[in-house]
């Protein structure tokens, strides 16, 4: 099977068989009764939602607080969901001012989590990359996986839209504004996309969020210059690709939702995501 008709069928497969967190509502729609019913209503970026999942299980045991998360989107779907009161929280994938925080909102930060480079486990002898190897994967110079000890086959390149987070990341710490892509690259709008392609494709790369999902994947995670995907190495500066993740909330918010930010923001909240070793590869 080519390439092309693979990347095909697996989006075709990935559309029948998308599941939601908790809602079949589209995250722009106005709420449906059952989400109106929800106590505090949740939407945006879905790379927020592991963080906002933990924090939501641990509040709603103490309160009995309800949570209704909508299918995820993006940042941008977040922020405008609280402008709208579509949502009571918008998880954001970006900082305040990359995000579009209005003045009628509030940001809380959450978590920062590594963006990585991944490798289906196809790719024997490649365990880490240089900057400027990433560079030349991206650009089309480096199109063998022997020229990095690899086997003697293609570098399948897989890549993320201009507008999501991820790929502003990969740029801001490698690749720059102006860089340009091998048009060799196949391009996917949704990161969760993107991860089940690397699975499932021969000698491929991509770049994701770290997430305990990718475990469970046939999929190897590199290093960069000598650098293992960490929080702890990003604090440090020695890991260039971090993501950051927070949260939108309206400047006036329910009850409900107050309490939830109040949490978040609490020892308990901060002690719960820093335990939860959401960055652990």
């Amino acid at each position: 099977m080519t390439l092309s008709l693979l990347v095909s069928s697996l989006l075709v497969s990935i559309s029948g068989c998308a599941t939601t967190t908790a809602s079949t509502v589209s995250s722009t729609s106005p709420r449906s009764s059952e989400a109106a019913a929800a106590e505090v209503s949740i939407g945006g970026s879905g790379e927020a939602y592991a963080p906002l999942e933990i924090l939501a299980e641990a509040h709603q045991a103490k309160t009995g607080t309800k949570f209704e998360f909508f299918p995820p989107s993006q940042t941008s779907g977040g922020v405008e969901g609280v402008k709208n009161s579509t949502f009571d929280i918008g998880g954001v994938s970006k900082g305040p001012t990359e995000a579009g925080i209005s003045d009628s909102m509030t940001y809380l930060p959450l978590i920062v989590t590594p963006l990585v480079v991944v490798v289906h486990d196809s790719v024997t002898g490649v365990t880490d990359l240089s900057a400027d190897q990433i560079k030349g994967i991206y650009s089309g110079e480096i199109t063998n996986w022997k020229a990095l000890g690899g086997p003697d086959v293609d570098i399948v390149l897989f890549d993320l839209s201009e507008d999501e987070s991820e790929k502003q990341v990969l740029r801001q710490a490698y690749l720059g504004d102006d860089f340009a892509i091998s048009d060799a690259a196949v391009v996917f709008e949704e990161d969760d996309e993107l991860a089940e392609a690397v699975a499932v494709t021969d000698f491929s790369i991509a770049a994701l969020p770290l997430e305990d999902e990718l475990e469970d994947l046939p999929i190897n995670i590199l290093s960069i210059d000598g650098v293992a995907p960490s929080a702890e190495n990003i604090e440090a500066g020695t890991y260039l690709m971090g993501l950051p993740l927070g949260i939108a909330v309206s400047d006036t918010p329910s009850a409900e939702a107050q309490a939830f930010v109040d949490f978040i923001s609490s020892d308990e909240g901060r002690t719960l995501l820093a335990d939860a070793d959401l960055d652990d590869d």
